[in-house]
């Protein structure tokens, strides 16, 4: 079975968190890169999550664990909660418990086998993890250690490149022929790539825990090719080459441009250097859509963004994106996103809800 993409359904109903417990196993051979990624993932899940619900009982937590078992000490704990939790909604035990095997390092497929056949210890870890109805994610060589455990077995998954055919005759009864790079298999999530870490920690949040969640961290970790565009402090490349139909990419840089101003076609069209019929004809042939549809996207993007990162009122915001009928603002973004705006800020809101910011005062200049 293929891992659904991070993003979240926004048209779906909110989904309730199940608590999760992750357990990440360090071995001596691992990938150090790999279990760091995947703390990144953790830790900015736990911020993200204490913001939309300040107060709320932490229901993510994680530990790095040797192949007993053991803790290991760990400056990369789950943050501490600034305020006592209330005695009428204690911290509920994790309903889902995942251990993370790590990518490993070898010299050749041969040498990945006997690193995970003397892994004696870390083998009987994932098995009782396993036996007791934990989920289990696997990176890149780390593939192997379900697979040596039987499993994998009956599955078909993707494997890394430079194992496939070792792996494929040392566990027959595995099919690892699958073209996605990242997989599940009963109760195993999977990964090829040690460099798709981020994406897959994400991804198998969202699977366990809650796809909201890691929606709203994805916009953090990874490239906002568009986000990037409509952020006016930031410098950033262009998410689109100039082609041959430059009068398109002349008149979509023109509204990116103009988010907020009020939309006619006609300096529209100056912009691209184009009669408005011609522009209206290879717009829609290039994007399937009018310069108008393509601005709604614009703004309702970007209103989405100040929706997650900013405390202003439906006004401001509907101003800001080129509304002045914020009635008519409402309407639009129910429209697209299946949502209120009140809704969209509660599940993806990436500050914490404070009404007013304090500003100190500066002192006048000498």
């Amino acid at each position: 079975m293929r891992l659904s993409h991070v993003a979240a359904d926004t048209t779906a109903e909110p989904t309730r968190r199940t608590p999760l417990h992750v357990r990440l196993l360090w071995l001596p051979q691992a990938l150090p890169g790999t279990l760091f990624a995947a703390l990144d993932v953790l830790r900015v899940a736990a911020q993200v999550a204490a913001l939309q619900r300040p107060g709320s009982p932490r229901e993510l937590s994680w530990k790095i664990v040797s192949a007993s078992g053991r803790t290991m000490p760990s400056p990369f704990s789950p943050p501490r909660s600034t305020k006592p939790e209330s005695r009428r909604a204690p911290r509920r035990p994790p309903a889902q418990s995942l251990l993370l095997i790590p990518a490993l390092a070898a010299d050749n497929a041969p040498h990945l086998g006997e690193t995970v056949a003397r892994a004696t210890t870390a083998l009987r870890l994932v098995e009782r993890h396993a036996q007791a109805g934990g989920w289990v994610a696997a990176c890149g060589g780390g593939i192997a250690v379900p697979a040596e455990l039987g499993l994998l077995d009956g599955h078909r998954v993707a494997a890394p490149w430079v194992y496939q055919s070792w792996m494929g005759r040392r566990y027959p009864r595995c099919d690892f022929s699958a073209d996605d790079s990242m997989g599940m298999a009963g109760r195993v999530f999977t990964c090829v790539a040690p460099a798709s870490m981020t994406e897959f920690m994400l991804r198998v949040l969202g699977h366990l825990h809650d796809p909201d969640l890691a929606q709203a961290c994805s916009q953090v970790l990874l490239h906002q090719p568009l986000r990037q565009q409509l952020t006016p402090t930031l410098v950033a490349s262009q998410w689109i080459t100039k082609t041959s139909d430059s009068p398109v990419y002349r008149a979509m840089q023109w509204l990116q441009a103009n988010v907020d101003k009020p939309y006619r076609l006609a300096p529209v069209a100056a912009a691209a250097a184009a009669s408005e019929r011609t522009l209206l004809r290879h717009f829609r042939q290039v994007t399937g859509m009018t310069p108008l549809d393509y601005l709604h996207h614009l703004r309702i993007e970007r209103a989405k963004m100040l929706l997650e990162v900013t405390l202003h009122g439906v006004h401001g915001i509907a101003e800001a994106c080129g509304y002045s009928d914020t009635a008519s603002f409402r309407r639009l973004f129910q429209r697209k996103t299946g949502m209120s705006l009140s809704e969209y800020r509660s599940r993806y809101t990436l500050r914490a809800r404070r009404p007013h910011w304090r500003v100190e005062r500066q002192a006048p200049p000498a």
